[in-house]
């Protein structure tokens, strides 16, 4: 079984960068034939190497046994750490031949299908597999890169990381670029690109993958590190933490843009198993955050489900970006609203053009579902019609009466307060509306601003009262609302199912 895992807000650390340098012990032999040789290796910043310092939880050093490949024209050779195990600086001794110009990489590459140039190696393979290491990262997927015209070779990181800390035990984790916007591992080119080392996978690559696994004994409360090329994930990601058991996958999803960069560590934080429900389908296109549990529960069909609301309102693309913006309105069974520009202010709302064929607004004649109960199955809107579930795909649905009562029974206290028994409106971003404030949990709250109604091409009861759709029908013109305004709070008006409404899509985790 899938669950959703909560996180906290992702934090990017930039790394800092350090640099020194060795004398050049060695004479140069210009005669062409390979000597035994030694190169000094510094690193770039911290947090990004082969090993952590037990003493310095952020200082990386060279670990005994490391090796890296000097390339001298088409020519690599392997050098292994012979002094410097433990620090940031380390002499590496091989043979090679003498050059003007020496081209470096981390970790040695022992490949002969590769392909060596003097500033870029091709055919290499960067891991889709990785070793999960507590409090580091997998010392093969650490890919550096250094060129230098003696043997000072100062390495330049050619991977960022993705830091994560679960507070369970896993199997492993996968980190999924959303849709496939970019190869995250397989054959591609490793090039220094003028001291911004970079890979480049291409998406038409026969050798590629969009994942990257971290397997292992992967304990709670560590912290570990996932090494990742230079990419933009456009359409976001997704982190899926399998428990040691094998018997629960967890996941964590996030739509936004995500820019890794080279010698960057994006911090996304803890990850518990508690807070969040479902899984990826579930959920469809909303993150975790984006989600609200006040706490509720109802029966369905004889099951227990928990009801989770979105933190803002519709959109015809979405959530609104904020929890007190009014969003889209929709007419009852419409899966767009009626208007192609709008705008909307603390106590206005503006339609500035209407679609073709809608100027009319939102009248009974552009309403397909007014009068008509083939949009009607078991006395609730047709999924179909639904336009929560088909914007935000997954469980996503528009509230039946019987869930915004629940939310009105459970929190009748809340609601209802003040010295005469009413509860006013109160003010978020400067948008006035109704805060409801989970039971025994004065941190999390359901905000639903006084985003009144459009009716023909007017505009009604902007900034004091709301109007929020439901699910439910009435009868074949009517369909069930929540109503409310400063001392009321209604769970089950009736409005015209051709009015434009503010939808606040909830969805349903049954409760095991």
């Amino acid at each position: 079984m899938k669950k959703y895992i909560q996180s906290v807000m992702a934090l990017v650390t930039v790394m800092s960068f350090a640099s020194c340098s060795s004398d050049d012990n060695e004479t140069i032999d210009n005669t062409g034939n390979t000597k035994v040789m030694s190169f000094t290796a510094t690193q770039e910043g911290t947090g990004t190497r082969a090993a952590i310092n037990p003493h310095d939880k952020t200082e990386i050093v060279w670990e005994e046994g490391d090796k890296i490949s000097v390339i001298t024209g088409h020519y690599p050779a392997t050098f292994t750490l012979r002094e410097g195990a433990g620090t940031a600086s380390a002499k590496f001794e091989g043979s090679t031949m003498s050059a003007n110009s020496y081209l470096a990489v981390y970790p040695y590459i022992d490949n002969y299908d590769v392909l060596y140039s003097e500033d870029y190696i091709d055919r290499i393979t960067f891991p889709a597999n990785q070793t999960a290491t507590p409090n580091g990262f997998d010392k093969n997927a650490a890919f550096m890169m250094a060129q230098s015209e003696n043997t000072t070779l100062n390495f330049k990181n050619a991977v960022g990381y993705i830091k994560v800390t679960p507070l369970f035990d896993c199997s492993k984790i996968e980190l999924k670029a959303a849709n496939e916007t970019y190869a995250l591992a397989g054959t591609g080119t490793l090039s220094y690109n003028y001291g911004e080392p970079s890979i480049y996978i291409s998406n038409s690559a026969t050798d590629k993958s969009y994942t990257i696994t971290l397997n292992g004994n992967i304990e709670s409360g560590n912290t570990y590190y996932i090494a990742v090329p230079s990419v933009t994930l456009t359409a976001g990601w997704t982190l899926s933490f399998t428990t040691s058991d094998g018997s629960k996958v967890y996941t964590r999803k996030g739509n936004k843009e995500i820019w890794i960069k080279r010698n960057t560590v994006i911090n996304l934080g803890k990850f518990a198993t508690d807070g969040n429900y479902g899984n990826d389908e579930a959920r469809g296109i909303v993150r975790a955050d984006q989600e609200v549990d006040m706490g509720l529960t109802i029966t369905k069909d004889g099951k227990n489900y928990k009801i989770i609301f979105a933190k803002s309102n519709l959109t015809a693309t979405g959530l609104a970006e904020n929890e007190s913006d009014f969003g889209d309105y929709f007419a009852w069974g419409a899966l767009e609203p009626w208007y192609t520009s709008i705008t909307t202010t603390s106590s206005s709302v503006t339609v500035n053009a209407w679609k073709d064929d809608k100027s009319e607004g939102y009248s009974y004649g552009n309403c397909p579902s007014y009068g008509n109960n083939s949009y009607v199955e078991n006395d609730v809107l047709k999924i179909d019609y639904d336009a929560a579930r088909q914007v935000l795909g997954g469980d996503w649905q528009l509230p039946t009466k019987e869930i915004w009562k629940a939310l009105s029974d459970a929190n009748k206290t809340s609601v209802y307060w003040g010295a005469d028994g009413e509860k006013e409106l109160e003010y978020i971003d400067g948008i006035q509306g109704m805060k409801i404030t989970k039971k025994e949990d004065n941190s999390t709250y359901l905000f639903l601003p006084a985003a009144g109604f459009l009716i023909n091409t007017s505009s009604n009861n902007i900034g004091s009262y709301g109007y929020y759709r439901s699910g439910t029908a009435y009868s074949d013109t009517y369909a069930y609302c929540l109503d409310f305004c400063t001392g009321n709070f209604y769970p089950q008006s009736l409005y015209q199912r051709f009015y434009g409404c503010p939808i606040r899509p909830v969805r349903l985790v049954p409760v095991e």
